[in-house]
């Protein structure tokens, strides 16, 4: 027994020598999103453009709080509209790639979204264009203000998330079924 002792703990000591500590992960973490800020350069005609976005995509998200299809199908084309428009002149190559990487998926959820007159089947399609625009403001940062990454964890089996200018709890995933369902978890 005391040999099987002797013959673990050197391997053992091994692998928790070569096992990443928090600290470590946290410091890749934070060298890679440092690159990635580096690669992301955008021009103040940009962030105003994403500004205009943002505030077209919280008309949308608003109206599916109200639980107002017809709004909704307005709002959404002009979030689709205001997308298609951006102008992504003075942007490097890099940041292009993402501003499209993004749009792409805004325009598509946005062509699904339209069309549907059941407010439910409009907030499967908003869970996509949210999670592009959290990903669209985490990585152009185009505000000067605070917005609230919002969460609920009662959306179709799992969790879905929205951005908000307010910090209250308003969730278009349900409107006035469950109002208050959910809670920030990061201010941006």
């Amino acid at each position: 027994m005391k040999k099987l002792s002797i013959l673990f703990l050197p391997i053992l000591m091994l692998l928790a020598a070569c096992g990443e500590t928090e600290q470590e992960r946290a410091q890749q973490q934070e060298r890679e999103m440092q690159l990635q800020m580096q690669m992301v350069e955008t021009t103040p005609e940009f962030n105003d453009q994403m500004g205009d976005l943002l505030n077209r995509y919280f008309d949308l998200k608003d109206a599916l709080v109200e639980s107002d299809a017809e709004t909704a199908k307005e709002h959404t084309e002009t979030l689709k509209t205001t997308a298609e428009n951006v102008d992504g002149d003075g942007l490097n190559e890099e940041t292009l790639a993402l501003w499209v990487s993004f749009s792409e998926i805004i325009v598509s959820s946005s062509n699904e979204l339209i069309p549907l007159d059941d407010v439910d089947d409009q907030r499967y399609h908003f869970e996509y264009i949210s999670d592009a625009m959290i990903d669209m403001v985490d990585t152009f940062r185009p505000i000067g203000y605070e917005v609230y990454h919002q969460s609920c964890p009662m959306v179709r089996g799992g969790s879905a998330d929205w951005l908000s200018r307010e910090e209250q709890i308003a969730n278009p995933y349900h409107g006035d079924r469950m109002m208050r369902c959910g809670e920030v978890i990061r201010i941006l």
